[in-house]
């Protein structure tokens, strides 16, 4: 809330204007200003972190949404001798939100301690630091206030002289230009500016000058020409608003795009009191705007291959991000992925809604607190459409090739076309491609024949004998829900599924109402159920003893809904609970121990015109034949081929199995980055919320790439590092007790990530460039 310009005003001076004052021992005067720092309000939700960038302490500071690629390197002021990044945390939390930006605010060593040039040298090195983490220099602003400005310009000039590039933008808020403080208005304004006065500075320059003579103890003589836009504030009423004067003018001269605030009536260093002052709020919001216009980007152009969770969750976090042009591409008429494709009777999400969706959209299309597949789709066009995407349908990606020269991609499609993108982002999920078993004589069958994935609505079950080809997730869901419309049913099982009760249950119109109004009544459930599904993890991956309740409950289950004992031997698994995903059905064994159900677990011989027969010789006639097979979960990208530098071929990289540093990122493969790779799938939890975790991860590297860096590959013995970690964790995992869809013919466990959900959050929470290298 903006106070009156007298109140601050009389603030200044009575509290701030004091704590400079010579008079007071130095270092009571660094803790006290500091404490100043406290008072001033942040932006809800700003973070600040300690961190170290060229061996300098520094503080990023990031408003909500400030996320560049731009970046700010913030010169606090205090006359060389006081000051910190904290007695700045409000102005630098507000520049923050301004310039859209992170703030990176050096703790620079201070006079009389350090005099010059320590302070410069820290000041390049943390620019240094920066250029190295990949930030180019037009996207980097530096910005100061008093002091901070000096230090400001002395960056630049030095940066000069070294030959290196500039900065995008330099803005400066009242800067101490001239050590001697030569201007006539030192005196003129001595009683109008409520924070500084001459008998402050004069000692304060001498400490820190320390006999040096320097041109960037100087600035104002220096040559200005190709100097970056300069934007300088200053009040009319501060003593050192004559070096302000004096660079505008010099730089106007020298050709350097320039803006100048000149505030009446204002003292030095005003904007600090940004969020109390309204000429302080005005001041920075012009800072922060001309920032984003020096350091503005081209778009990254990202293309996008699949418009399923993974495709719709990444577009709609880079919406209106300003850094990136995307393009998304599915071969079907519509977006969905899977859940669009998937219209099987009975379809629906085994894990609970409000863990089935984005934290950043909340669905309101829920029925049930397992959502139909009908309601899942409807959520991902709302999503789409809210976002304003509007993805590239009817269109296939048959290879994508990297252009070494133009380090881009060219994407070719299936009707002859092709695109250009900087960033490629294949988003095709593990479970898109149907498994079709090799049977012999599956072609000879008289009836229709389709997979799960590929539901043939136009076939009418009524009073058909079915015979159903495999008990994985999807068999689980359609088998009760065609089961009573057939005559007959012949469910050819491999081995059975271990299940546990499935909670679900219909959402009225009044609860139903009340999610769509108090969001955050969704809060308690998601947390339920993702402490539910990482007990899981814990069990499969670390400690099996807490694995023996989902045993128990299928056990209870099967004894109360399968009296029949030969039954029941045949549907009790034979392997360890957990080595094959934990199925969720309350109908499964219900369904199987009808009288017109048979459960054979005989394996398949052939398929014959008439029906099925097995390795005894029994033929089972049958009038449809209904493939539950599942997916083929091993080949990610397949049929799409994906050719990187030299026309190295992805799949042949991954002739062992397939492997990724976090599951994102290929070794020598630029600026690629995949969703739901290998090792994020979850044998217990919410795929969501780990594609959640790494679209976070893909829109901060693609931050980076806009910001400069790149082309990126990931280090060899990054990804390597990690892979030996996944496999380790994995050997050690209750996957290895069985065949299973995670892994490949030779045993490698690709598919499964060995941790919590939480665990995978943490670890790509932040995109580290230094685990990349520019191509």
């Amino acid at each position: 809330m903006a106070l009156p310009r007298a109140a601050v005003r009389l603030l200044t001076r009575g509290v701030v204007a004091p704590l400079l004052s010579p008079l007071l021992p130095l270092p009571v005067s660094r803790r006290l200003l500091d404490a100043t720092g406290y008072v001033l309000p942040l932006p809800l939700g700003t973070r600040r972190t300690a961190t170290t960038l060229g061996g300098v302490a520094v503080e990023r500071v990031a408003a909500p949404g400030a996320d560049g690629p731009h970046q700010v390197l913030y010169l606090h002021g205090g006359g060389y001798k006081t000051g910190s990044p904290t007695s700045h945390r409000a102005l630098t939390a507000h520049l923050s939100r301004a310039c859209g930006a992170p703030v990176h605010v050096p703790a620079y060593r201070l006079a009389p301690e350090h005099p010059f040039p320590a302070a410069v040298d820290d000041a390049v090195a943390v620019w240094r630091a920066l250029r190295a983490a990949g930030h180019a220099a037009q996207r980097i602003a530096v910005l100061g206030d008093s002091a901070g400005g000096g230090l400001a310009m002395a960056l630049a000039l030095r940066l000069r002289a070294a030959g290196e590039d500039l900065p995008g933008s330099l803005g400066l808020i009242s800067p101490w230009l001239d050590l001697d403080l030569r201007s006539p208005w030192v005196t003129t304004n001595a009683s109008r500016d409520a924070m500084l006065d001459p008998s402050t500075l004069a000692p304060a320059a001498e400490e820190y000058r320390r006999g040096a003579d320097a041109p960037e103890l100087v600035p104002l003589t220096a040559d200005l020409t190709g100097f970056p836009p300069l934007h300088v504030v200053a009040g009319a009423d501060e003593i050192l608003v004559g070096d302000s004067d004096a660079l505008v003018e010099r730089a106007r001269a020298a050709g350097v795009p320039v803006s100048y605030t000149r505030a009446a009536g204002l003292w030095h260093a005003y904007p600090v009191f940004a969020g109390l002052l309204a000429e302080a709020d005005a001041a920075v919001a012009e800072l922060g705007a001309t920032v984003r216009r020096d350091c503005a980007v081209a778009p990254v152009r990202v293309a996008v291959v699949g418009a399923g969770f993974g495709g719709i969750g990444l577009g709609a976090a880079l919406h209106g991000s300003g850094t990136a042009e995307v393009t998304i591409l599915d071969k079907a008429d519509g977006v969905g992925g899977v859940w669009r494709a998937n219209t099987y009777p009975g379809a629906a999400c085994d894990v609970p809604s409000h863990l089935y969706s984005f934290s950043f959209a909340p669905g309101r299309e829920w029925t049930r607190r397992f959502a139909p597949q009908p309601d899942i789709l409807r959520y991902l066009e709302r999503v789409a459409a809210e976002h304003r995407l509007e993805p590239r349908l009817g269109t296939e990606v048959t290879e994508a090739h990297w252009d070494e020269a133009r380090a881009a991609w060219r994407l070719d499609l299936s009707d002859g076309d092709s695109i250009e993108a900087d960033v490629l982002v294949p988003a095709c999920g593990q479970l898109s491609r149907p498994a079709v078993p090799r049977i012999p004589g599956l072609d000879s069958f008289t009836g229709p024949v389709f997979h799960s994935a590929e539901w043939d609505h136009d076939v009418d079950l009524t009073g058909k004998r079915v015979a159903v080809v495999g008990t994985g997730a999807s068999a689980i869901q359609f088998v009760p829900a065609i089961v009573d419309d057939v005559a007959s049913m012949t469910v050819f099982q491999r081995s059975a599924p271990y299940l546990i009760p499935k909670p679900d249950r219909a959402y009225g119109r009044v609860r139903r109402a009340l999610l769509r109004v108090l969001p955050a009544g969704r809060l308690p459930a998601r947390a339920f159920w993702t402490l539910f599904f990482e007990t899981g993890a814990l069990g499969f991956t670390r400690f099996p003893l807490l694995t023996p309740p989902f045993r128990w409950a299928h056990d209870a289950m099967l004894r109360h809904q399968v009296p029949d004992a030969d039954l029941r031997a045949k549907l009790q698994p034979d392997y360890p609970v957990g080595c094959k995903r934990v199925g969720i059905s309350s109908d499964w064994f219900p369904a199987l121990a009808r009288p017109h159900v048979d459960v054979v677990t005989d394996a398949i011989a052939a398929v014959t015109p008439t029906g099925v027969r097995t390795a005894d010789g029994t033929e089972h006639p049958a009038d449809v034949i209904v493939l539950g097979t599942g997916f083929a979960t091993t080949d990610f990208l397949t049929p799409m081929k994906v050719f990187g530098p030299g026309g190295v071929e992805l799949s042949d990289r991954w002739r062992e199995g397939a492997r990724a540093h976090l599951g994102i990122a290929v070794p020598g493969f630029p600026n690629l980055f995949l969703l739901y790779g290998p090792n994020t799938n979850v044998g217990s939890g919410s795929i969501v919320h780990m594609l959640e975790s790494q679209i976070a991860y893909v829109r901060q590297a693609i931050t980076a790439i806009a910001g400069g860096a790149g082309p990126l590959s990931v280090r060899p013995e990054v990804e390597s590092r990690f892979d030996t970690e996944m496999q380790d964790r994995l050997d050690r995992s209750v996957w290895t007790g069985c065949r299973s869809w995670y892994r490949t013919a030779s045993g490698r466990i690709v598919n499964n990530w060995p941790g919590l959900m939480l665990e995978y959050r943490r670890r790509t929470a932040h995109f580290e460039v230094g685990d990349y290298r520019d191509h």
